[in-house]
């Protein structure tokens, strides 16, 4: 299997493996990836026959999914990145939109040489259904998490006005964060979320809410033709299950849906055990899995 690109050292996914009886971790690869002069930075660690694709959501990173990752089977294979203008990748004035993000996307998606499956989250799913419309060959399966829906987004302008204000502000986006989830979390683990978005770049914050939600490829969605699976917070005020039904669930025939009870909308963080027992028992036959 190929790697993405350069490797350095990168932390632990918590999984275990034994040399001469010593027990030692499986450590996830970091790399870097560039396209079109945006450098990429992602981890990537390779151990079995699923290889998992995780994309993140609006003003967040790949350390959004850690809880998740430290509970994959050992022999699941993934890679998790960060968006342009998010974690440690590039900050570039362009390409904030959907179109700049699926660029991104596409461009692990092309470094990887195995079937995959998409993992992503509110943002990063809505850009996965829109890559997965052009049919990359290599992509077997979507799993959406609290997704953003295909069609339009209008632009609140009071909407936009307290986003705006909460660039910067950490009680704002404490307070932003904490009003999407219905669930407690650790304490550090609020704190990584409101540092990833503090950490996001302005352009990245404008130019998602004005420009990533708009395009409306709803009538694309007939040329997704791979499994997918749906899973929702059943009080997710960002992406109410209502509109997910209406939106998402009617246009996908294959696709299945599991509502995570008492939720929000950051499921990998609020709920991972369940999120990731979800998507694991429609993939433990076709891949073999155990647990």
């Amino acid at each position: 299997m190929e790697a993405v690109s350069e490797k350095h050292h990168a932390a632990s996914s918590g999984v275990v493996f034994f040399v001469y009886g010593v027990r030692l971790p499986i450590v996830a690869q970091r790399f870097t990836l560039i396209h079109e002069d945006v450098q990429l930075i992602g981890e990537q660690r390779l151990r079995g026959p699923l290889h998992l694709v995780f994309a993140h959501g609006w003003i967040s990173s790949r350390r959004m999914w850690d809880e998740v990752l430290a509970l994959l089977p050992e022999q699941v294979s993934y890679t998790t990145f960060d968006f342009r203008g998010c974690g440690q990748s590039d900050r570039p004035v362009q390409g904030h939109d959907l179109l700049g993000y699926a660029k991104d996307l596409r461009a692990i998606l092309e470094t990887l040489a195995v079937p995959v499956v998409l993992v992503g989250h509110s943002m990063g799913a809505r850009v996965a259904q829109y890559v997965a419309t052009q049919a990359p060959a290599n992509i077997q399966g979507l799993i959406l998490v609290a997704p953003g829906v295909a069609g339009s987004t209008v632009v609140v302008p009071r909407h936009r006005e307290l986003m705006v204000r909460a660039y910067g502000s950490r009680r704002r986006i404490h307070a932003f964060q904490r009003g999407a989830m219905v669930r407690e979390l650790a304490p550090q683990v609020m704190e990584r979320l409101v540092d990833d978005a503090l950490l996001a770049q302005y352009e990245h914050w404008l130019g998602w809410y004005d420009h990533g939600r708009t395009l409306d490829f709803s009538a694309q969605l007939a040329r997704v033709t791979v499994p997918v699976q749906l899973i929702a917070g059943e009080q997710d005020p960002l992406i109410p299950l209502g509109r997910l039904e209406r939106e998402l669930l009617n246009a996908y025939p294959q696709a299945r849906l599991h509502v995570i009870g008492g939720a929000g909308h950051n499921l990998a963080v609020e709920a991972p055990n369940e999120l990731v027992e979800s998507f694991l028992t429609n993939l433990h036959e076709k891949f073999n899995l155990t647990q």
